[in-house]
């Protein structure tokens, strides 16, 4: 349900930008020196009636993007939602943001909000990277990340139910769940792959299984996919654990300098945009 939410907001989001960019095509085509006799500069220019509002848009989502932070830290929220979902809507404001940017800029970046829309691109790109190590640190339903132990224990919880509750055999299992190759092993960049690309080939073992077991219950089967293909993911994390964790930590590293350039520039923007009175637009 909530990756059906996901996909409507990012088309709407998407869709809505893409009209307005569409609306202000011609506009956006000119060079700098041949805009201001376009009927749409003083609405399309950064200080025109709809770049102001772009810009307010795109500030706004920025700003709102920290709300995950407080969520993250603060005890009294931990009851507010699940850590996945405000970390999906902290990502949705780090790629619409940018695209609110874009159009306030017309197009045309450069100066001081440079600084600052390059390093909004660069936390956005970041951000797309953490996201996917995030989801390869085995979690709680709740968000929380599991202990090396916890997981462990998860693991041979999934293998006892599938061995146990839902009659799948050794063999069976080890050709379900799959062992990820030796190169893959050795190299980290390998491994990654191998993750991302892991519910593809899960597919094809599922579909291999089923064919094998063509009187079984749908019901049945549908359980057995859902437990093989969350052991299947845990095998390869656990396999990656301390890595993947070091990974975390540099991303970290890297992610929060940008995003301290990226509010600081745009607060000194905005700053500037006031006491010049450009920021108020007019003829």
């Amino acid at each position: 349900m909530r990756g059906a939410i996901l996909v409507l907001l990012y088309l709407a989001s998407f869709s809505l930008i893409g009209a307005l960019a569409w609306h202000g095509r011609g506009y956006y085509a000119l060079p700098l020196v041949e805009r201001p006799r376009h009927p749409l500069h003083w609405e399309l220019k950064p200080g025109g009636e709809l770049g102001r509002l772009y810009g307010i848009a795109g500030l706004t989502t920025m700003a709102v993007m920290l709300v995950y932070s407080v969520r993250k830290r603060a005890p009294v929220l931990r009851r507010a939602g699940s850590l996945a979902g405000w970390l999906d809507f902290h990502i949705w404001c780090g790629i619409v943001g940018p695209l609110w940017i874009l159009l306030h800029s017309a197009l045309k970046v450069g100066g001081l909000i440079a600084i600052a829309f390059w390093s909004m691109i660069a936390v956005a790109l970041s951000g797309v990277l953490g996201r996917f190590l995030y989801a390869q640190l085995p979690r709680t339903s709740a968000g929380d990340e599991l202990s090396l132990q916890e997981a462990r224990r998860l693991d041979a919880e999934l293998a006892a139910r599938l061995e146990r509750e839902l009659g799948v055999s050794p063999r069976e299992l080890a050709e379900l769940v799959g062992e990820p190759g030796e190169a893959q092993l050795r190299s980290l960049t390998g491994a990654l792959v191998s993750l991302a690309l892991e519910p593809l080939r899960f597919r094809r073992r599922l579909a291999r299984f089923r064919r094998a077991h063509r009187a079984a219950p749908r019901a049945a089967l549908v359980r057995i996919a859902r437990v093989a293909r969350d052991r299947a993911l845990l095998q390869r994390r656990l396999g990656l654990w301390q890595r993947l964790h070091e990974l975390f930590h540099y991303w970290h590293v890297a992610h929060k300098p940008f995003a301290l350039l990226m509010y600081l520039f745009a607060a000194v923007h905005v700053a500037v945009a006031w006491a010049t009175g450009y920021a108020l637009g007019g003829r």
